[in-house]
């Protein structure tokens, strides 16, 4: 193999292993996210998540997409766009508690990403993000999954009497 063959695989390498760490959520993230989760779930007299590689991956191939949608797949799933980290975002949709009344419990589109974060059935999560200049310079679009998803409407608002208690 000739000198540039070898520097062009050692180049592709670096792009790749650059690649793959720029898009995939860090361990230290993940562990700032299930930390921040479970403390606010514990608020709520709800059960730890666990991280699940699964819909991290998920997470973040929907973030890599950079649409500020949602995906329409088969989780629960919070998006965010513009906060400067982390821990920011989730804080971002836990605010949401504000809105909430727990003497007529249900869902509304001021409320659903604080009931996504402390719905008490769900027991894993996985998250990503991406930055996203289509959507604004340095943009960065921050994507967590749930399972089993919640906000389940239905038996006259029951599952939010179940799954988003008082504090």
């Amino acid at each position: 193999m000739s000198r540039f063959h070898i520097a062009i695989l050692s180049l592709a390498i670096v792009l790749i292993s650059f690649t793959l760490q720029a898009s995939a959520t860090s361990a230290k993230n993940a562990k700032i996210i299930l930390k921040l989760h479970n403390k606010l779930r514990a608020k709520h007299h709800s059960p730890s998540v666990k991280w699940d590689t699964k819909l991290a991956t998920y997470a973040q191939k929907w973030s890599n997409k950079c649409e500020f949608k949602h995906s329409g797949g088969p989780y629960g799933e919070n998006l965010a766009l513009r906060y400067p980290s982390w821990t920011a975002a989730i804080n971002g949709w836990y605010n949401e508690v504000k809105h909430y009344d727990y003497n007529n419990p249900g869902s509304s589109d001021e409320t659903g990403h604080f009931t996504a974060i402390v719905w008490k059935s769900t027991t894993k999560i996985g998250c990503g993000v991406k930055t996203c200049n289509n959507l604004g310079k340095g943009y960065k679009l921050y994507t967590c999954s749930y399972a089993p998803f919640g906000n389940i409407v239905g038996n006259n608002n029951q599952y939010f009497v179940q799954n988003v208690l008082r504090p």
